[in-house]
């Protein structure tokens, strides 16, 4: 009521929160984009591409610099900038 007296109407538009804050940096984005877009092999793993799991945990032990990130988000970020994990087949 007290609201109401002093604002009048607009004391019952509620005021949205923008959401929760943002965990991952525009440069860390960066960092897992360029990361996903290099082969495992230059990077001393040892395997042929990239899945999430292996994406993931690599961010997360990376001696350089530490990202991080669950699964989830990671897809979401790498589906934004066209990045498939998926190899590419092909038949003979």
């Amino acid at each position: 009521m007290h609201a109401f007296n002093e604002k009048g109407l607009a004391a019952l538009d509620p005021r949205w929160a923008e959401g929760r804050p943002r965990l991952i940096s525009d440069d860390e984005r960066e960092f897992i984009i360029a990361t996903a877009k290099i082969r495992p092999a230059k990077l001393g793993r040892p395997f042929t591409h990239w899945s999430l799991r292996k994406l993931t945990d690599h961010l997360s032990r990376n001696r350089i610099r530490t990202v991080q990130i669950g699964r989830e988000r990671l897809y979401q970020i790498l589906r934004e900038h066209g990045i498939s994990l998926q190899r590419t087949r092909t038949w003979k």
